[in-house]
């Protein structure tokens, strides 16, 4: 890595007290890595000691880079801001409450060399049985639904090549499903064991509603990533669905009518009108959407790994592409514990 630049993204809420033996870990680790690194902090509107303490750590390492937001914007804001700052090969991403242990940077980063997003898996978790538990079900309706093969997809400590977060876009809590967006952009993903070490300072701000909005946030990820360019496969497939079943009902209800049972009090009537005049209006707003694509002229933004152009005479030229444009991409590898981590 002696060649390589890497920043270190933490963002913070709140977290005084860990901030300075996490800014020591955290440069004891990098400095015996690589000369070329840096310790980015934001600050996501902490009203405790947080800034005084980052304006100390700030004067007595050179490397660390605080950003201080004015009032409290969420983690995928704190993230995304550190993204757009940070200058990096290789990106790592940490909790700063010191549950993340800073010696695990260098196994990330070599497995950064096979795949172009690293994630951690706390597989002997230091949290409260309750947090756990909603974790492991998160996961599991995670998995379900995106098919990704992640046991931790929460987890906060995870590498990136540089390319993959400038293709990123973040936005409400989406930063809990950074490895399911960088798979629908085509990227590989890759999942080690990491250790997991109890709270030491401050509270956890995971509160129960979190799973709730997760899986909201899951439903809308899933919306835009298959569906953002042909909704009508979304609204069509409701609208036929609702239909079909309207269909169904008034059929059973005219059959039962040419035997001379009266349809018009029971309720069985209405439900069947409203489930029928439903999916039309479904099929109606499929229709209207990819007629507001079709002239708003968007085009898919694809992920390019090479262009490969004729250099008249001179053999081929590669370098990077665009980030627009469709060309073949490789499938992904697949994702792969570390068997020899204890």
């Amino acid at each position: 890595m002696a060649g390589e630049s890497i920043s270190v993204i933490i963002p913070v809420l709140n977290e005084a007290p860990a901030l300075p033996e996490l800014i020591a870990e955290v440069e004891r680790v990098l400095s015996e890595l690589t000369p070329r690194y840096e310790i980015l902090v934001v600050d996501d509107g902490s009203d405790d000691d947080t800034a005084t303490v980052l304006q100390e750590l700030a004067a007595q390492y050179p490397h660390l880079h605080v950003v201080r937001f004015r009032r409290n914007y969420g983690k995928a804001a704190a993230l995304s801001e550190g993204f757009a700052r940070a200058s990096g090969d290789y990106l790592i991403t940490m909790d700063g409450d010191l549950q993340d242990p800073a010696d695990e940077i260098p196994r990330i980063l070599e497995h950064l060399q096979r795949f172009d997003v690293v994630c951690g898996w706390k597989q002997h978790r230091q949290d409260s049985w309750g947090r756990v538990f909603s974790s492991r079900v998160f996961n599991f309706v995670t998995r379900l639904l995106t098919g990704l093969p992640l046991r931790d997809i929460n987890c906060g400590l995870k590498g990136y090549r540089r390319v993959v977060v400038q293709e990123l876009k973040l936005y409400g809590e989406m930063h809990r499903f950074i490895p399911v967006i960088a798979r629908q952009r085509g990227f590989s993903i890759g999942e080690i064991p990491v250790r997991h070490r109890p709270r030491r300072y401050g509270r956890s701000r995971y509160g129960w509603t979190r799973p709730l909005s997760g899986l909201f946030d899951l439903i809308t990820l899933l919306m835009l990533g298959r569906y953002t360019h042909k909704p009508l496969h979304f609204f069509g497939l409701l609208g036929l669905g609702c239909t079909g079943l309207g269909a169904l009902i008034m059929l059973y209800l005219g059959l039962g009518w040419l035997q001379g049972e009266w349809i018009q009090n029971r309720p069985l009537f209405l439900i069947g009108i409203l489930f029928f005049l439903s999916g039309l209006q479904f099929v109606f707003f499929g229709l209207l959407a990819e007629l507001l694509i079709f002239v708003s002229g968007r085009r898919e933004e694809c992920g390019i790994r090479e262009e490969i152009r004729g250099a008249r005479g001179n053999g081929l030229a590669i370098e990077d592409g665009p980030t627009t444009g469709c060309t073949p991409v490789s499938a992904s590898p697949p994702v792969e514990p570390d068997p020899d981590h204890a």
